[in-house]
């Protein structure tokens, strides 16, 4: 069988939902299971096990509890996405603790409103996936491979895993930041930081947040099961 010939962009990322619309053409290059929580529509669940470490200082608390951050845990957790055509709500429970944020796309960035705050964050690829969406080539199910024209570059990424690896997936990269809708420097959330990849078949989250002389806000992470 002849491998599909090339086919346009739009075509290709020509997707409703949050996520496509921010991302264009670059959706198609993600994981498995990065397209399957992103691309669906309506409301649905997904379970799997997360670790919440917290910051322990008066100020860290504070901040925490002005943004609704989780508290402390290590144990399963429950994520329900309620996804329209505009916005998307994902409430996310760490055993008795929830965290609900809503989100919207905007000129290609992805707004997340979170207690009084209002992040704006750009999407980038990293890993392989920032490779194969430069060189536009792409693999299907079957070995097929497709070329794929696209304007879009993806940004420069630091490498974000633990052991100093980049496995393919998604970065949130902080671009500003308004509390009671006044704009706060952005410097003071270049701590911030949101990874999303696949690793045996699941979806991996791992997000954190530090501060100036504050330290360590927040950082969570895990897995979920987001089926077939």
């Amino acid at each position: 069988m002849q491998p599909p010939p090339a086919r346009d962009a739009a075509r290709l990322g020509a997707r409703e939902g949050l996520y496509p619309r921010a991302l264009g053409v670059r959706f198609v290059f993600l994981p498995p299971t990065l397209r399957r929580i992103h691309g669906s529509a309506g409301r649905r669940s997904y379970r799997g096990e997360a670790q919440v470490e917290c910051g322990q200082g008066l100020c860290a608390r504070l901040f925490s509890r002005i943004a609704r951050l989780p508290k402390a845990h290590a144990g399963p957790i429950e994520v329900e996405i309620d996804a329209r055509a505009r916005a998307e709500t994902w409430t996310r429970r760490f055993g008795k603790s929830a965290m609900r944020s809503r989100l919207i796309e905007r000129d290609g960035l992805v707004l997340e409103r979170l207690g009084p705050m209002r992040f704006a964050f750009a999407l980038d690829l990293v890993g392989d996936l920032a490779e194969a969406s430069a060189s536009g080539v792409m693999s299907l199910d079957g070995g097929a491979q497709v070329t794929v024209v696209s304007a879009v570059a993806p940004a420069p990424v630091e490498r974000l895993g633990e052991d100093g690896s980049e496995e393919p997936g998604l970065s949130w990269r902080l671009v500003r930041v308004r509390a009671l809708g006044l704009p706060l420097p952005a410097r003071w959330f270049a701590g911030v930081r949101a990874r999303e990849f696949e690793r045996d078949g699941r979806y991996h989250f791992d997000v954190a947040a530090q501060l100036p002389a504050v330290g360590l806000l927040v950082r969570y992470r895990g897995w979920l099961d987001v089926g077939e």
